[in-house]
């Protein structure tokens, strides 16, 4: 059952990524003769709705994701803190309908298809950059409107409990003074797994939060300080989405 249950995951994700590439292979294209800051910006908006269409899209029969925005209307270019329970993940983020740069460790980069886009897009290596590197990449995207997403877990939980966060992006939003937002996600820890199996399928819950009040970030003088305060709000936050999606699945 696993087996099938996965493989139908992966099947319908592949169909759907030829379907769409092959679609707007002509867009791909033309954005390729830009300038590198426009070209990047247009290759982050077709990554957006390649996500976007492949959650609601390919994996709906699968599986429902509910989405919240308590962000309001406020979208001034800033860094989005996510957590990280599963491979997945990278497609849930475009559930706020940012055109944002993702940060990724050095071997997605390294793919043959896969890294090609990722690279175009302007997604930072977070594992291989020098922090100034990082911090003047970071800025190139923020000041073309984009916002960017890091996962300051470093790799997937595949549980409930989120890992210690890493200071390096805390850094950078500290020194660029950008606004943190926070996307959290539940309930897709074992979806799949780290052998890349759906072991089950269930009600996946994401909300989109932020931005912290100047005068918080302000408070924190140091990395450190910034990503505990982030930290024990997200944890606090995927607890009650935890608790709500297992009360769901009870009735």
């Amino acid at each position: 059952m696993i087996l099938l249950r996965s493989t139908a995951v992966y099947l319908a994700t592949l169909l759907w990524a030829l379907i769409f590439w092959v679609a707007v292979l002509l867009p791909v294209l033309a954005v390729s003769v830009l300038p590198a800051g426009k070209r990047r910006h247009c290759m982050r908006v077709m990554l957006l709705w390649f996500g976007l269409s492949t959650v609601r899209f390919a994996w709906r029969p699968f599986f429902r994701i509910r989405f919240e925005d308590r962000a309001g209307r406020v979208r001034k270019p800033g860094i989005v803190i996510a957590n990280h329970r599963s491979a997945i993940d990278g497609f849930l983020v475009s559930l706020p309908k940012l055109s944002m740069a993702q940060t990724v460790n050095d071997w997605p980069l390294r793919l043959p298809i896969i890294g090609h886009v990722a690279r175009a897009a302007g997604y930072l290596n977070i594992t291989n950059w020098d922090y100034d590197t990082l911090r003047l990449r970071a800025a190139e995207v923020l000041a073309s409107g984009d916002p960017i997403v890091s996962y300051p877990e470093g790799t997937r939980s595949e549980s409930r409990t989120m890992g210690p966060f890493r200071s390096g992006i805390f850094h950078v939003a500290l020194e660029l003074k950008v606004p943190i937002y926070m996307l959290c996600i539940a309930g897709n820890e074992y979806m799949p797994d780290r052998k890349f199996r759906f072991r089950e399928f269930r009600d996946l819950a994401v909300r989109f939060l932020g931005p912290l009040p100047e005068e918080e970030i302000r408070e924190c003088t140091t990395a450190y300080a910034l990503k505990m305060k982030v930290f024990r709000r997200m944890t606090e936050e995927l607890a009650s989405l935890d608790a709500e999606l297992d009360h769901e699945k009870a009735l």
